[in-house]
């Protein structure tokens, strides 16, 4: 393996864990920050399918850790509403070119900032029905882009959900979102056999990142991180704004 292999290998891996060290110490959505830091070094359309990869084996450990505090009926309810969706989208995403693919998730990381500050302050009260519905628009983002368990959240909250609960039961629809989507990825041409090694080995680097994280979560204020992540996940949209600008002039 050449020194510039062996170079690009190491900057992957420096950024799945520093991603996941920006994921547990912001609790801002782990696949916004993952696909910021490996946009660059694989491509903006490629990394929408490593990032599936890599966080279907970021969320086995997290499903195992939490096995017994998923909630199942609230898990099914969102996920079969939302798996046609899903399969639609990532098809669709599959066909676009990459100055659409920049522009649709360089405009999402920007709307995610005031979405994720409107929806922490309201109040959803939802049942499984509500769930079931919320699981469309959840299936339609999430199929081609990053973060949908932003808008998810209250209507978890608002089915009664919290704490371990919460954490496991979106670690469930994360891990099955994103089989999904690899799936859908693998039937293309876009997800080829050394994208798929990228995204396990992103995804095995993600795991000591988590530990990391934690720690500067317990010796940092929260506005603080919060503030952080906010600026990079802005400049990351601006990036791949500027790169769908690229792509079109």
């Amino acid at each position: 393996m050449s020194e510039i292999d062996l170079l690009f290998f190491f900057l992957v891996a420096a950024a799945a864990f520093s991603s996941a060290v920006f994921h547990s110490f912001s609790g801002f959505a782990g696949g916004l920050v993952l696909a910021v830091m490996l946009a660059p070094l694989l491509g903006v359309k490629e990394t929408v399918p490593v990032v599936a990869t890599a966080l279907i084996i970021s969320n086995i450990a997290r499903i195992w850790a939490f096995r017994k505090s998923v909630a199942i009926k609230e898990y099914l309810a969102v996920f079969l509403t939302g798996l046609p969706f899903i399969v639609l989208s990532a098809y669709v995403y599959v066909s676009l070119p990459i100055g659409v693919v920049a522009l649709v998730l360089g405009l999402f990381l920007l709307v995610s900032i005031p979405l994720n500050r409107s929806l922490k302050k309201k109040e959803v009260k939802v049942g499984l029905r509500g769930l079931a519905l919320a699981g469309i628009p959840y299936g339609i983002v999430s199929g081609s882009t990053f973060g949908a368990a932003v808008m998810l959240a209250p209507f978890l909250i608002g089915a009664g959900l919290a704490g371990e609960t919460m954490i496991g039961t979106i670690a469930m629809l994360g891990f099955s979102l994103n089989v999904t989507k690899t799936i859908v990825f693998g039937m293309s041409p876009l997800l080829t056999s050394e994208l798929l090694t990228m995204g396990i080995l992103v995804g095995l680097c993600t795991m000591p990142g988590a530990y990391v994280g934690r720690w500067l979560v317990r010796n940092t204020s929260v506005r603080v991180h919060s503030q952080f992540m906010e600026i990079f996940i802005a400049c990351g949209g601006l990036l791949f704004l500027y790169e769908a600008y690229q792509n079109w002039v």
